[in-house]
C-alpha cells in the first residue's frame, strides 16, 4: 500500500512546530555553526516522532521512504533534514545500493557532523553490511575535497568494527594519508578528521585489540594526540601502558 507523501510530510512538519522550542533553537543552531532554520526541538524527540510514524506505517515501502526522505532533506529546517536521514536508518533493513543517489546527495550536501555521521554509519554502513561493493566506494571518497565527504569514509565501517568485522586493510589505505594532513586544511577540518580517525580505532579495539595496538603503535608519530587519544581509549590498560612507554 502506498503512502500518501504530502499527507505525512504535513505530519512531521506539525509536530515539529507543536514541539518548537525557540530558546534551545537558538543555543543549538549556535552550537552547530549552522546557517539552516532550527525548530529547536531535541534529539529524543525526534526519534520518538519517527518512531511513532513508522509504527503506525508498517506498510511503506522503501521506495515511498525515499520519496519522503528526499523531500524533507531538502528542506531549509535542521529538524527536518535529521528526520530526513533517521527515517532511512529506520528502514535500513531495505536499503540497497540502488539507494546511493539520495545518500550521496545527502552527504556532499549536509554542512555538519550531526548529519554526516548517522550518514556514515546507519545509511552506507547498513548497506555495506549487506553489499561489499560498497567498499569500492571507499577509496574515491577519500580523495574527495569535501572534508564531510572523507569523514564518511572513514566512519562507514563502524557498524562492522563494532563486532570485530571489516575491512581493516582497506580502512588503512584510507586513513594512513590523511595522518599528513593537508597544509590548506582549515582548523575546522583538521578536528574532524583526527577525530574521526580517532573514533573508528575505539570502536574497533574491544574486538580486536591487537590491530588497533599495532596501528597506534606504528603510525603514532605521524598521528595527532586526540586521534592517539581517541583510538586508544577501549583498548586492554595493558596495551594502553605499553603504547605509553613506546611514544
Amino acid at each position: 500500500m502506498k503512502i500518501k507523501i504530502a499527507q505525512e510530510l504535513g505530519y512531521f512538519r506539525n509536530s515539529l512546530q507543536r514541539l518548537a522550542d525557540p530558546k534551545r533553537a537558538e543555543g543549538e543552531k549556535r552550537y552547530l555553526k549552522s546557517s539552516l532554520r532550527h525548530y529547536g526541538v531535541s534529539m529524543p524527540k525526534l526519534e520518538k516522532i519517527i518512531r511513532v510514524w513508522a509504527e503506525g506505517h508498517p506498510e511503506c515501502s522503501i521506495d515511498d521512504a525515499v520519496k519522503l526522505s528526499n523531500l524533507l532533506w531538502d528542506s531549509q529546517w535542521h529538524e527536518e533534514k535529521t528526520i530526513a536521514v533517521e527515517l532511512l536508518a529506520y528502514k535500513a533493513q531495505n536499503l540497497e545500493m540502488r539507494h546511493l543517489k539520495i545518500i550521496e546527495k545527502m552527504m556532499r550536501e549536509a554542512k555538519t557532523w550531526a548529519h554526516i555521521d548517522p550518514i556514515a554509519i546507519l545509511l552506507i554502513g547498513s548497506i555495506m553490511e549487506k553489499d561489499k561493493k560498497m567498499l569500492k566506494r571507499l577509496p574515491e571518497w577519500a580523495e574527495d575535497d569535501n572534508f564531510w565527504v572523507r569523514r564518511i569514509a572513514i566512519l562507514s565501517q563502524v557498524l562492522q568494527f563494532r563486532k570485530g568485522k571489516g575491512n581493516f586493510t582497506l580502512f588503512k589505505k584510507i586513513v594512513i594519508p590523511m595522518l599528513r594532513e593537508g597544509a590548506d586544511w582549515s582548523k575546522e577540518e583538521r578536528f574532524f578528521i583526527r577525530k574521526a580517525i580517532g573514533w573508528a580505532l575505539r570502536e574497533l579495539a574491544p574486538r580486536r585489540p591487537e590491530l588497533v595496538y599495532d596501528f597506534l603503535k606504528t603510525y603514532h608519530h605521524q598521528m595527532s594526540g586526540l586521534t592517539f587519544k581517541e583510538g586508544s581509549r577501549k583498548l586492554p590498560l595493558e596495551l594502553q601502558k605499553n603504547l605509553k612507554n613506546n611514544s
